[in-house]
Protein backbone atom coordinates (compact mmCIF):
# COMPACT_ATOMS: atom_id res chain seq x y z
CA UNK A 1 0.00 0.00 0.00
CA UNK A 2 1.51 3.66 -0.73
CA UNK A 3 1.91 6.23 1.65
CA UNK A 4 -1.43 7.77 1.14
CA UNK A 5 -3.54 4.88 1.86
CA UNK A 6 -1.58 3.81 5.08
CA UNK A 7 -2.04 7.42 6.66
CA UNK A 8 -5.26 7.65 5.75
CA UNK A 9 -5.65 3.85 7.46
CA UNK A 10 -3.68 5.54 10.61
CA UNK A 11 -6.30 8.64 10.44
CA UNK A 12 -9.11 6.69 10.42
CA UNK A 13 -7.59 4.03 13.12
CA UNK A 14 -6.73 7.04 15.75
CA UNK A 15 -10.72 8.89 14.80
CA UNK A 16 -12.18 6.01 15.37
CA UNK A 17 -10.09 4.83 18.41
CA UNK A 18 -11.35 8.66 20.34
CA UNK A 19 -14.75 8.01 19.22
CA UNK A 20 -15.11 10.82 16.72
CA UNK A 21 -16.60 10.90 13.23
CA UNK A 22 -15.12 12.62 10.25
CA UNK A 23 -17.11 14.91 10.76
CA UNK A 24 -15.75 16.38 13.99
CA UNK A 25 -12.33 15.31 13.37
CA UNK A 26 -12.67 17.76 9.89
CA UNK A 27 -14.03 20.42 12.61
CA UNK A 28 -11.86 20.01 15.21
CA UNK A 29 -8.66 20.57 12.35
CA UNK A 30 -10.11 23.38 10.85
CA UNK A 31 -10.28 21.54 7.61
CA UNK A 32 -13.01 21.16 5.15
CA UNK A 33 -15.51 18.50 5.52
CA UNK A 34 -14.48 16.36 2.83
CA UNK A 35 -11.07 16.64 3.56
CA UNK A 36 -11.02 13.70 6.25
CA UNK A 37 -12.77 11.52 4.26
CA UNK A 38 -10.67 11.69 0.76
CA UNK A 39 -7.52 11.60 3.38
CA UNK A 40 -8.73 8.31 4.85
CA UNK A 41 -9.37 7.03 1.56
CA UNK A 42 -6.35 7.34 0.82
CA UNK A 43 -6.66 10.08 -2.04
CA UNK A 44 -4.65 12.35 -1.09
CA UNK A 45 -1.23 13.35 1.27
CA UNK A 46 -2.34 16.44 3.58
CA UNK A 47 0.26 19.57 3.75
CA UNK A 48 2.52 19.70 6.74
CA UNK A 49 0.13 22.23 8.41
CA UNK A 50 -3.04 19.91 7.80
CA UNK A 51 -1.00 16.87 8.79
CA UNK A 52 -0.25 18.77 12.21
CA UNK A 53 -3.66 20.21 12.69
CA UNK A 54 -5.17 16.76 12.35
CA UNK A 55 -2.87 14.83 14.49
CA UNK A 56 -3.13 17.88 17.54
CA UNK A 57 -6.80 17.22 16.76
CA UNK A 58 -6.09 13.09 17.24
CA UNK A 59 -3.88 13.84 20.02
CA UNK A 60 -1.06 12.16 18.53
CA UNK A 61 2.24 13.03 17.30
CA UNK A 62 3.58 13.99 13.83
CA UNK A 63 5.53 10.95 14.09
CA UNK A 64 2.50 8.75 15.08
CA UNK A 65 0.28 9.85 12.12
CA UNK A 66 3.15 9.31 9.72
CA UNK A 67 3.13 5.71 10.97
CA UNK A 68 6.73 6.15 13.34
CA UNK A 69 7.49 4.91 16.94
CA UNK A 70 5.88 7.41 19.03
CA UNK A 71 8.69 8.48 21.57
CA UNK A 72 6.33 9.19 24.46
CA UNK A 73 3.46 7.01 25.90
CA UNK A 74 0.47 9.15 27.19
CA UNK A 75 -0.89 8.21 30.32
CA UNK A 76 -3.36 4.96 30.24
CA UNK A 77 -6.96 6.55 29.52
CA UNK A 78 -5.88 9.56 28.95
CA UNK A 79 -6.55 10.14 25.40
CA UNK A 80 -9.75 8.43 25.87
CA UNK A 81 -10.98 10.64 28.67
CA UNK A 82 -9.98 13.70 26.50
CA UNK A 83 -12.27 12.18 23.60
CA UNK A 84 -15.26 12.62 26.26
CA UNK A 85 -14.51 15.57 27.01
CA UNK A 86 -15.02 16.98 23.82
CA UNK A 87 -18.06 16.18 23.78
CA UNK A 88 -19.32 16.89 27.45
CA UNK A 89 -21.62 19.91 28.05
CA UNK A 90 -20.91 23.25 29.35
CA UNK A 91 -21.47 22.10 33.32
CA UNK A 92 -19.39 18.97 32.79
CA UNK A 93 -16.01 21.00 32.06
CA UNK A 94 -16.72 23.48 34.38
CA UNK A 95 -16.64 20.93 37.40
CA UNK A 96 -13.19 19.82 35.43
CA UNK A 97 -11.91 23.07 35.32
CA UNK A 98 -12.97 23.57 39.20
CA UNK A 99 -11.19 20.44 39.63
CA UNK A 100 -7.76 21.08 37.62
CA UNK A 101 -7.81 24.33 39.70
CA UNK A 102 -8.20 22.89 42.99
CA UNK A 103 -5.70 20.27 41.87
CA UNK A 104 -3.25 22.76 40.25
CA UNK A 105 -4.06 25.45 43.77
CA UNK A 106 -2.98 22.48 46.18
CA UNK A 107 0.21 21.93 44.63
CA UNK A 108 1.45 25.62 44.35
CA UNK A 109 1.02 25.76 48.43
CA UNK A 110 4.25 25.12 50.04
CA UNK A 111 4.61 22.03 52.05
CA UNK A 112 3.89 22.34 55.78
CA UNK A 113 7.13 20.71 57.96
Amino acid sequence: MDFAGQLGRRIRRAREQRGMTQSELAHAADVGANYVPRLERGEMVPSVEAAWRLARALGVSLDELCGRASARKPADGAMEALARLQKADAAVLRRVAEAIEGVSAGARRPKSR
